[in-house]
């Protein structure tokens, strides 16, 4: 049986956009928690102006979240 040729571009390709997706997944991320957390806090501290808006924030990365998973997923499925 033959073994596939695999060109070094196409490797590094999926190095840099593998590391890329990586970095961008987590981030989005942490700024959910972050952001979730700082609603939280301001909420017990009485501060409902605070909490909304660091509430809005963490809704707005996690909507990033989802669409950058979605896209990878999207992108898996049609190679």
């Amino acid at each position: 049986m033959p073994l596939a040729a695999v060109e070094a571009g196409q490797l590094f390709e999926v190095a840099w956009v593998a590391l890329l997706a990586g970095i961008t997944v987590t981030t989005a991320f942490s700024f959910v928690v972050l952001f979730g957390a700082r609603s939280a806090e301001a909420g017990r501290d009485g501060r409902a102006g605070a909490a909304a808006v660091y509430a809005g924030v963490a809704m707005l990365a996690f909507l990033a979240f989802a669409a950058v998973v979605v896209f990878g997923v999207q992108i898996m499925l049609t190679k």
